[in-house]
């Protein structure tokens, strides 16, 4: 039996033989597991996940253009997918506990508490969205997903020191872009 490169089946799946995509699952499963079970730190979540990013790539192979590895262009795939479902997710986070007690207006948290869980979740939604990209990321993967500053590392490829910074700069923005909403919607309603 003659074995093959990673060229010769991609090469195969771009001419139409579906077979050959076996090959791509079998040789990356584990990897994209890994990643999707690190990312979402839910055995069912990562499992699914897994399956759509092979879906993904099979329907995207065409755009592979073999200019780095198909690995490498797997893996952002796969933590492109994470990051998206990552952003479905909706838990609270309570900011109040994280500012400095000089720059939290009590009129402010008095309305948070008015607000109801859906509500929350939604300005909590509308703030992440309000970061960076990266900001986001780090902010989903250590509140939502509880990873340590390590493993957020090891998936991002920051340091531990600078995901402190940038969780620190996300909470005051969060808090700064929860506070102008609450403020506007309270006076339109007034």
């Amino acid at each position: 039996m003659e074995i093959h490169g990673e060229t010769y089946y991609i090469d195969r799946i771009k001419e139409g033989d579906k077979k050959a995509f076996t090959w791509v699952v079998d040789t990356y499963k584990d990897m994209v597991y890994t990643i999707c079970l690190r990312m979402l730190t839910n055995e069912t979540d990562a499992a699914e996940a897994a399956q759509e990013v092979f879906v993904k790539a099979y329907r995207y192979i065409q755009g592979f253009q073999q200019k780095s590895k198909f690995s490498t262009w797997l893996y952002r795939i796969s933590y492109n997918h994470c990051i998206s479902v990552i952003r479905k997710k909706t838990k609270v986070i309570d900011l109040v506990d994280e500012m400095p007690v000089d720059e939290v207006n009590e009129s402010d948290i008095n309305g948070l508490d008015r607000l109801s869980l859906e509500e929350r979740r939604r300005y909590l939604q509308m703030a992440i969205e309000a970061l960076p990209e990266t900001d986001a990321v780090v902010v989903t993967l250590f509140y939502y997903d509880e990873l340590s500053l390590d493993e957020i590392a090891g998936v991002t490829g920051l340091t531990s020191s600078n995901i402190r910074i940038k969780l620190h700069r996300s909470r005051k923005r969060m808090y700064q872009v929860i506070s102008s909403n609450l403020k506007s919607e309270i006076s339109s309603i007034l």
